[in-house]
């Protein structure tokens, strides 16, 4: 009986060095996290006293509705951008063509290069009185006058730009794995049945790529929402805080106003909000797929 109870034990006694690890780095911060949002506390988390939802009023001003559609308006096209480009080049990189793979090394460059040199090589790029871009299209005499790309009119314009230029690679890369699972002789069955080009696409490869780029697409709004130091670097949340993302009111409220509590706020807000997306966009996807 014993040596029975033990081996039943077994399992969860090898369970148990993996839950003590995900209570220290998710479930600890996360229970700070919580409580700090509902607390008047120090920028070093030193406790002062009890906020009650007093934190959590910031969530229905004007400002942070402001930020959040202009939080909305980075990931969602963002999103679509990275769909866009990156579906077009995983297809075509799918394709026996010349230099294939000096093509898809090519491709994985922009994912690799850190955020604050991503940031950095991006700000001087589009510097508007030095930047390289500038003086190429003054040279070609595209333009008259040098263009503000990071002034107020055009700033969250140009960071989702680098946004789609950073996130493609991440999407082509799960959509080629995904392509080089569709068999031979699907293409073959679809040929003969007339299914060439655009329909091929859309009654065969979209149907088989759905999983993954329902995956791929909540990983990429996760992130989206937590990025920080890209947009930080460039703009720092301006001009005029046109570019001033949730993450960047976080960062600002916590360390620059020392407003731990509210900032904590934001970020349950911003968890939940991913949260439920995510499951929503999960949910549809194992309906389909079932």
């Amino acid at each position: 009986m014993n040596l029975k109870r033990k081996r039943k034990a077994l399992p969860y006694i090898f369970l148990v060095p993996a839950i003590v690890i995900i209570i220290m780095i998710f479930a600890i911060p996360l229970f700070n996290l919580l409580w700090y949002s509902f607390a008047k506390v120090d920028l070093i988390g030193n406790f002062n006293s009890w906020a009650g939802f007093s934190n959590y009023k910031y969530l229905f001003t004007e400002t942070f509705t402001k930020t959040l559609g202009r939080t909305m308006i980075w990931v969602v096209c963002g999103i679509l951008g990275i769909f866009l480009v990156g579906t077009i080049l995983a297809l075509a990189l799918n394709k026996p063509i010349p230099g294939r793979g000096f093509f898809r090394t090519v491709v994985i460059i922009p994912w690799v290069i850190p955020h604050v040199f991503a940031g950095t090589m991006w700000s001087w790029v589009l510097n508007s009185t030095n930047g390289i871009v500038n003086t190429l299209l003054l040279d070609m005499g595209l333009i008259k006058e040098p263009i503000s790309f990071l002034g107020a009119e055009l700033a969250l314009a140009t960071v989702i730009f680098i946004r789609i230029w950073k996130g493609v690679p991440f999407l082509v890369m799960s959509l080629l794995s995904a392509l080089q699972t569709i068999p031979a002789e699907v293409e073959e069955a679809a040929r003969l049945d007339g299914a060439l080009g655009w329909k091929y696409f859309w009654h065969i490869t979209l149907p088989l790529l759905r999983p993954v780029m329902v995956m791929s697409g909540t990983i990429l709004m996760a992130w989206s929402f937590t990025i920080f130091d890209l947009v930080y670097v460039i703009t720092g949340g301006g001009p005029l805080n046109a570019t001033e993302l949730l993450s960047i009111t976080i960062y600002k409220k916590a360390f620059i106003n020392g407003d731990m509590g509210g900032a904590s706020a934001i970020a349950i807000f911003t968890m939940l909000f991913v949260s439920v997306i995510a499951f929503f966009l999960m949910k549809r996807n194992s309906k389909e797929a079932g």
